[in-house]
């Protein structure tokens, strides 16, 4: 007897919800994806903040899945929205100051973004001039690629070492034993450019001749270090094809220096500008 109460309490209840999901459905017209509270999120805006995504993220979009888990992101935002609102923050004077700041910054982006329209495009004749003209600022010069393990003492740099010699694998202790980020790649610290490094490591790391080498424990100001060659490079001249697009952003940025130091010229000349250097000099402008 109990189980079929149960039953049809289960029957009556879902009847008395039916009416209402219906009633939400149809309250949503074509165009609104969504509502918090008192709060509508349409499609258009759904899609407004997707085209805002980071190029690398906008790939998740493409599934159903990313989608409405986008959506769920904005509707977490807009509950913490609300929620700050009715606390009384969106008049808080540290957010407002805040908010004017970023508000300065948007004002100033735009100007500088219809400025620069047209005006700071680079022709491949530009970069090809400057590539000839300035060739061996793209000369690379000698590079090996080392692994290294840090520690913190040297006790422990010579354990260490002892145990690389009885044959012990250099990755694995990196990992174990490393104080360095590049623990978590086996110590692999990439390719290092002579010149780039500081004085005792570099002095270590390029008198290494054969790959799989080993130096002595190395002090640093960091620590007791062991090295060990991966690889070596010759010095290479990068080519054009290599070079090319860091040339093309490097003189995109000269030509907006260039306008932008035009424009403020202008814009002073135009101004009335008045300071009082007296409050720049004074303890009681430095309070």
């Amino acid at each position: 007897m109990a189980k079929k109460e149960k039953f049809w309490c289960m029957v009556l209840l879902l009847f008395l919800l039916l009416p209402l999901s219906c009633e939400k459905a149809e309250f949503l017209d074509e165009q609104e994806l969504a509502r918090v509270n008192d709060r509508i999120i349409t499609l258009e805006e759904f899609n407004q903040e997707m085209e805002q995504l980071p190029q690398f993220l906008k790939p998740l979009m493409v599934s159903e899945e990313g989608r409405k888990e986008f959506l769920q992101n904005l509707i977490d935002r807009e509950l913490l929205l609300q929620k700050g609102r009715r606390k009384g923050l969106d008049k808080d004077k540290k957010v407002l100051a805040k908010l004017d700041k970023f508000k300065k910054g948007l004002i100033v982006e735009a100007l500088l973004e219809d400025l620069f329209k047209g005006k700071d495009e680079v022709s491949d004749e530009e970069v090809e001039s400057y590539y000839r003209e300035k060739k061996e600022k793209f000369m690379e010069g000698e590079r090996v690629r080392v692994r290294h393990i840090i520690v913190k003492t040297l006790p422990e740099a010579e354990e260490i070492k002892k145990r690389l010699k009885s044959g012990e694998d250099f990755v694995k202790l990196a990992k174990k034993y490393s104080i360095s980020p590049s623990r978590a790649k086996g110590g692999d610290l990439g390719y290092i450019e002579r010149g780039k490094a500081g004085k005792e490591f570099e002095k270590a790391a390029f008198s290494l001749k054969r790959r799989g080498e080993i130096s002595s424990i190395v002090k640093t100001s960091f620590g007791y270090h062991i090295i060990r060659l991966e690889d070596r490079k010759k010095p290479k001249q990068r080519t054009f094809s290599e070079a090319k697009e860091e040339i093309r952003r490097f003189l995109r940025e000269k030509k907006r220096e260039g306008i932008l130091t035009a424009y403020l010229k202008e814009l002073r000349e135009e101004a009335q500008v008045v300071i009082n250097e007296t409050l720049l000099t004074t303890e009681e402008g430095n309070k």
